[in-house]
């Protein structure tokens, strides 16, 4: 298990990021940027840093837009 990753990270690091993006951002970035031995990291942490921009743009819609 030394190349693997678990798949238990990513879970929480989407999680993260659907709770609280800009937290979510970082979350994968350091996914993304640190853990760069693990493919499993990395193709997880650049769609986490997605997912959270994603969040973030439709939060702010539907806050200009029903409040």
């Amino acid at each position: 298990m030394d190349n693997e990753g678990s798949m238990a990270i990513a879970i929480i690091g989407y999680i993260i990021a659907l709770i609280s993006p800009i937290i979510g951002l970082v979350y994968g970035a350091a996914l993304f940027f640190l853990k760069k031995d693990v493919a499993l990291y990395q193709k997880h942490g650049k769609l986490i840093i997605v997912f959270s921009i994603v969040v973030f743009v439709v939060s702010l819609i539907v806050r200009m837009v029903f409040f």
